[in-house]
């Protein structure tokens, strides 16, 4: 009985350090694999040498300057033009200016 119960240890033993070779190596193997990618990666080489500075390119030409376009004021679709349609479209209706100013919902 004694010797069927350190076979069972030894096995034990066996199949944990199996277990322990396996783990290290499923963290080993992508570590040093990305590690490797990041290195390659890295654009630096001790074969290369850089390369020349190239040379400025011509300037480009100005561009006339345009002027300015006359405003035209809001849509009528957008915003309403009278008190009626402003407080239809719940706005607020200012009657110093004769303006209406959007109500802001969040």
């Amino acid at each position: 009985m004694d010797d069927d119960l350190n076979e069972k240890t030894v096995s034990r033993r066996h199949a944990l350090s199996r277990l322990g070779v396996l783990a290290v190596a499923a963290y080993t193997i992508p570590t040093v694999a990305m590690v490797s990618a990041a290195h390659a990666s890295s654009g630096v080489s001790k074969l290369s040498e850089p390369s020349e500075p190239s040379e400025p390119s011509e300037p480009s030409e100005p561009t006339s300057p345009t002027s300015p376009t006359s405003p035209t004021g809001p849509s009528s679709s957008e915003v309403p033009v009278d008190q009626a349609g402003c407080e239809a479209a719940d706005g607020t209706w200012d009657v110093e200016t004769g303006t209406c100013l959007p109500s802001i919902t969040g």
